[in-house]
């Protein structure tokens, strides 16, 4: 593995675990049901956006009421629109993206780095999460890029590595 990737690894692995570990507090007595990486599309930004059950209907709730969601379509959109989750705007992971800017064609590494970023969350305790009430197995992960027609399939192939098999079809589907 090159330098890159390792240097990668291990920051993502420390700033995704803090990251988790303040959210989840955050949101003890909520039901997270997704938890997203974002990116553009030189894979050279990364960020945690998490969203729960409750969230979503608290923010659906003020879209419809500004008149700004009026369809199942609308709702979906809010449900899997990584930019309209409401945690993890202030996380470590932001400052990996000083790492990677500053690395020449991050984007070379692309699948190598969701393949790291799938492994750090699988390796993941389940007792992180059960400890602050939730299961890993009912969240939904996956990487979305926020600037490209391409984030739908990155998502799609990247939730296949990172979550529960159990959960993956319903997400491929989602928009149907």
């Amino acid at each position: 593995m090159s330098n890159f990737l390792s240097e990668f690894e291990e920051r993502f692995r420390a700033g995704f675990l803090e990251d988790l570990k303040s959210i989840l507090e955050e949101v003890k007595d909520e039901k997270v049901y997704a938890c997203a990486f974002g990116t553009d599309s030189d894979f050279v930004t990364l960020f945690l956006a998490v969203n729960t059950e409750e969230s979503l209907v608290r923010h659906v709730t003020n879209m419809k009421a500004e008149g700004l969601c009026d369809s199942k379509e609308d709702e979906n959109y809010y449900r899997w629109g990584l930019s309209e989750y409401q945690y993890g705007d202030t996380t470590h992971l932001n400052h990996i993206s000083k790492f990677l800017y500053a690395t020449e064609n991050v984007l070379d590494y692309k699948d190598e780095m969701i393949k790291i970023m799938a492994k750090v969350v699988k390796e993941t305790d389940d007792v992180l999460f059960t400890q602050f009430g939730q299961s890993k197995e009912d969240i939904i992960f996956f990487v979305s890029m926020t600037d490209d027609d391409m984030a739908e399939e990155l998502e799609d192939q990247s939730v296949m590595q990172m979550t529960n098999a159990n959960l993956v079809d319903g997400f491929l589907h989602r928009y149907q």
